[in-house]
């Protein structure tokens, strides 16, 4: 065991590896609390409606948006651990601190509007070391193992995950209200302080950017000018983050409020997600190394298309047909994840890296940010629309990453 650890220790690789699957699990007993249903339960509770919960479910694609004008500040830049454990914890904590806060200011209406706007600002602070992440990450693990590695730390994360959701879930079943939600909040703040820590067993590796633009605008226009499969694959998930965008950011919304399920049985929901996910990784994981990653998009995409219509047909089927949907979703979207951040990787070339992740990132943002805002109304009155809608905008990506974009990238 000591050997073992010893190894780990001076193997900057192997402790980089382990730190990231350390600090990831820290991060989901952040996000969990101040994410997903959860965070629709508390807007709720504020007073959110469609257009509030829209803004919302929209920030973290808010943040992805705004990696393109960061991505040419972060290039070549030397403490890369440090400037990712600093903006990410003042992220996290800044959000968790916005939910207490806002607890505190009730019930006054500006209390809701205080917490969009705080979390609008702290999700901001994750764009530059989102950057910054892929590009690190890109050069701890080799290529050879990546698809198996972010497998297993999304089985370890996901685990994390599961067993949190539930507690989550039994704390606001027992404490409704603020005093559950004052208690869910303090717990996201150890949680993000436990990540900040956690970024400090990361080894700080040499920079691995080779930067060739001479100017900001000159780096953001570097992706657009060169050709390549980077185009037609930003193309597409930038399609699919409009058809996620569609009704995926409402699923909490038909649970809570549609359906008036308890807290209780989504968080038990959540977790056969999550144990799906878990189960699952280490096979797509291994499945994407072997066959690659386009040919593994192609399937998942079909599968996640029938998740609303499962969603839809709840209403009639009940519980089953929702656990059915969970379990749906909890592997198509640890297969998606898996395939989206290899290939962004595979991707990019050495030079401009952060341009290039970034450019990635930003044609999805900006539709998973503006989609769920102008949807969002409508759940008021069309939610099973939206729901249809959602079908058949992912179903039809399917198609045409199956006949044609798949093929092309895949080359």
């Amino acid at each position: 065991m000591l050997n073992t650890i010893a190894a780990i220790r001076a193997n900057p690789t192997r402790r980089g590896m382990l730190a990231s699957i350390i600090e990831g699990s820290l991060f989901n007993v952040w996000a969990t609390a101040v994410g997903g249903s959860f965070l629709t339960g508390f807007a709720i509770y504020l007073g959110a409606d469609g257009f509030h919960l829209g803004i919302l479910a929209g920030l973290p694609s808010f943040a992805t948006m705004l990696q393109l004008l960061c991505a040419p500040f972060v290039v070549g830049l030397v403490r890369r651990r440090n400037f990712m454990a600093a903006f990410s914890g003042a992220q996290r904590i800044g959000a968790s601190l916005a939910g207490l806060v806002a607890l505190w200011l009730m019930p006054s209406p500006v209390a809701l509007w205080f917490f969009i706007i705080s979390q609008m600002i702290a999700w901001a602070l994750m764009a530059p070391p989102t950057v910054v992440w892929h590009g690190y990450m890109a050069d701890l693990i080799p290529q050879d193992v990546r698809g198996q590695y972010f497998a297993r730390r999304s089985f370890w994360t996901g685990l994390v995950s599961m067993l949190v959701v539930l507690g989550y879930g039994w704390l606001l079943d027992t404490q409704p209200g603020a005093p559950g939600f004052r208690i869910l909040y303090l717990l996201a703040l150890v949680g993000a302080v436990g990540n900040v820590s956690a970024w400090f067993l990361h080894p700080e590796l040499p920079p691995g950017d080779r930067k060739t633009a001479r100017s900001f605008w000159e780096s953001i226009r570097t992706p657009l000018r060169k050709p390549g499969p980077h185009r037609p694959a930003t193309l597409f998930f930038a399609a699919w983050a409009f058809a996620q965008g569609i009704a995926a950011p409402f699923y909490s919304v038909v649970l809570l409020d549609k359906l008036a399920i308890s807290y209780a049985t989504v968080s038990l929901l959540l977790t056969i997600q999550s144990l799906t996910g878990i189960l699952s990784a280490q096979f797509w994981g291994r499945l994407q190394d072997r066959v690659g990653q386009a040919k593994v998009i192609g399937i998942v995409s079909g599968i996640i298309a029938l998740v609303p219509l499962l969603y839809l047909g709840a209403r009639w089927g009940g519980l089953p047909v929702l656990i059915a949907a969970h379990m749906l979703q909890g592997t198509a979207s640890t297969a998606m994840g898996l395939a989206n951040q290899t290939l962004n990787m595979r991707l990019a070339p050495q030079e401009d890296r952060s341009s290039y992740f970034a450019f990635f990132g930003v044609a999805s943002g900006l539709m998973g940010f503006f989609t769920p805002m102008l949807m969002g109304p409508l759940t008021e009155g069309y939610m099973d629309l939206l729901l249809m809608g959602g079908a058949v905008a992912s179903a039809t990506l399917c198609i045409v990453w199956r006949t044609k974009l798949g093929r092309l990238i895949a080359q």
